[in-house]
């Protein structure tokens, strides 16, 4: 983990189930299947681009705030029912709601995205970042495919509706899937630039 890029004072991960009813889960798979996937690229010393030997899930991705902020608010209310709160800050800055930019992965028997830290998305001018990675899991029925965090040794699995929020400077891992297919929703918490 980088601590430069981390809130000490904000939950390094958790996890909240219900999220997304079953419902939902089915309806964000099937748009996944209606759609156009292509292979998720991954930031390279000259851009974006593909290595499968990192990563070989495939994604479709579209824009809705509405959207990506109505997962927030459903996040916070689980949260809440669980007597837990969503950050309402990162390193200073104030919650400002979800990243627009809305993500399924698919991966099948032998995809994974290997160790990584996720990036920050920077949006108006670099006053609002992204800093918390929120994955929402939208099947269980494959094997392997856990979510792992190797300097914290956590692992997380994947159950239709949970939630596993965490920060971004985090290193991680998506295994590779054994048996089945294994879909996600992923967006990302923004926050205010702090001036410190």
């Amino acid at each position: 983990m980088y601590a430069g890029h981390l809130d000490l004072g904000a939950p390094m991960w958790s996890t909240v189930d219900g999220v997304l009813s079953p419902a939902r889960c089915r309806g964000y798979i099937e748009r996944f299947e209606a759609g156009r996937p292509h292979p998720a690229p991954i930031v390279l010393a000259d851009g974006e681009g593909i290595d499968e030997r990192v990563r070989s899930n495939e994604r479709i991705m579209w824009d809705d705030e509405s959207e990506a902020n109505a997962l927030v608010e459903a996040l916070r209310l689980r949260l809440r029912a669980a007597d837990r709160v969503l950050p309402a800050t990162f390193r200073g800055g104030a919650l400002v709601g979800g990243n627009p930019r809305l993500r399924i992965y698919r991966y099948r028997p032998g995809q994974r995205h290997g160790t990584h830290w996720d990036t920050e998305v920077e949006l108006e001018g670099g006053a609002v970042l992204s800093r918390m990675t929120l994955v929402v899991y939208l099947n269980d029925d494959f094997t392997g495919g856990q979510t792992r965090f190797p300097e914290l040794d956590v692992t997380v699995a994947a159950a239709p509706g949970r939630a596993l929020l965490f920060q971004h400077r985090l290193l991680h891992e998506a295994c590779a899937v054994e048996r089945g297919t294994k879909y996600v929703l992923r967006t990302d918490l923004l926050y205010r630039a702090s001036s410190r």
